[in-house]
Order: C-alpha cells, then sequence, then structure tokens
C-alpha cells in the first residue's frame, strides 16, 4: 500500500490503516448494533485513529462528513 506522497507503507502501518477502517465501519455503518457507551468510544477511537491514518498521509475524510 503507498500513502498519497507515493511511499510504501510499512506492514506495522498498514495494519493500522485497517483498524482505522475497521473502527471507522463500526462507528458510521453500524452504531446502531452498539449500546450507547460502545458507540460513543468506538467514536473516541475512530478519532485518535484518524490522527494516525492523516500522518500517514492516507487522505482520510473528515469525520465530520462521516457524521463524527
Amino acid at each position: 500500500m503507498r500513502n498519497a506522497l507515493g511511499t510504501e507503507l510499512t506492514a506495522a502501518q498498514e495494519e493500522l490503516a485497517d483498524v482505522y477502517r475497521a473502527v471507522r465501519h463500526l462507528v458510521v455503518d453500524r452504531a446502531d448494533e452498539l449500546a450507547p457507551y460502545e458507540a460513543r468510544n468506538a467514536m473516541k477511537a475512530l478519532a485518535c485513529l484518524w490522527q494516525i491514518v492523516n500522518g500517514l498521509d492516507l487522505e482520510p475524510e473528515q469525520l465530520y462528513r462521516a457524521g463524527v
């Protein structure tokens, strides 16, 4: 996987990107299946992971566009 600058990501960085996508899926697409505290804490986790993915230059969407 390459970032927006064309730099190849390490396996660990790719795994972080996968975790971001998985948590985003839970928060955006499956929040109605979560208890309120689970949804809220997943949102917090997503915000933290967004910082990582943004730092990797993967150009994640702005969280407010995802309804977070």
